[in-house]
Order: structure tokens, then C-alpha cells, then sequence
């Protein structure tokens, strides 16, 4: 006699089309097998996922979908006499999968936080942007640096 298949959980949503999109997870599969993630469109095609692809695709979907990306940046101004320190928490335009360079991408977005001000305008620096955390998905930003002399 078969297994009866226990009952997993089950998501849904709309797609822009109005097609359903169905997420489930079956867990009573053969012993020494993954449990199955599938993907189940409104033309009925399914897509099958063991549970570490499916966490991928993901992660994947949520860089893909995030306009925006809230992180918290560490801001090293250093001259001459002195030296400065600051956390901010800014939100920036997410980083598009191969637009472009991370560097590139963080010089562009996160560099505009450096500086003391106009009393330091004239004064040389080095300039040192870190970022110290990031949402979930984005992880990978973490630890991203780049710095400037001027």
C-alpha cells in the first residue's frame, strides 16, 4: 500500500496576468529523497525544487523584485588631525545581478555619505564607506568597502 500524502503547506498568489501561481512542499517523499518544493503555474506546468534550490530561487526572486534595499553603513572620514566615524541606516536602489560592478554600484549610492561638511571641503582626507548589514537576501552586500583619497 502507498503512503497517503500528508498535507503540505500550500501558497498562492496572482500573477499580473491574473494566472494563480501555487507554491507547495511535500514531504513524504522516498526514504533518502529530498522533500519536493513545486512551483505550480496557471497553465498547469509545475516546476520542482528540492528545498536548498527552492531557498535559492528564493532569495533570487527577492533581489529580482526589491526596488530598494535598507542598509546600514559604516563612514570613516579621516584628516590630517583627525578622523571621524558615523552609522547611518540609508535606503538605496538594489543592486541589479550583473548591472554592473558591486564597487561601482556602492561608489554610486553610498559614497555621498562621506564628508564633514564645508569646514572640511579644502582639507585632504581619506574617505571610507563599509557596509555593516544588510536585509535578508542581501547578505552578500555586507563587508562591501570602498575608499577615496581627496
Amino acid at each position: 500500500m502507498s503512503p497517503i500524502p500528508s498535507a503540505s503547506p500550500v501558497t498562492s498568489t496572482k500573477t499580473r496576468s491574473g494566472s494563480t501561481v501555487v507554491v507547495t512542499r511535500t514531504d513524504d517523499v522516498l526514504p533518502g529523497y529530498e522533500s519536493l518544493v513545486s512551483v505550480m503555474a496557471g497553465n498547469c506546468e509545475i516546476l520542482n525544487f528540492t528545498p536548498a534550490t527552492a531557498l535559492e530561487l528564493a532569495g533570487m526572486l527577492a533581489r529580482a523584485a526589491a526596488a530598494t534595499v535598507a542598509v546600514r553603513i559604516k563612514v570613516t572620514n579621516s584628516y590630517p588631525t583627525e578622523s571621524f566615524e558615523h552609522l547611518y541606516d540609508v535606503t538605496v536602489p538594489a543592486p541589479l545581478a550583473g548591472e554592473y560592478d558591486l564597487h561601482d554600484w556602492c561608489y554610486e549610492h553610498l559614497y555621498e555619505h562621506t564628508g564633514e561638511g564645508p569646514d572640511y571641503a579644502s582639507v585632504p582626507a581619506m574617505y571610507e564607506v563599509e557596509i555593516v548589514s544588510a536585509p535578508v537576501h542581501f547578505e552578500y552586500l555586507v563587508g562591501l568597502k570602498v575608499d577615496s583619497y581627496g
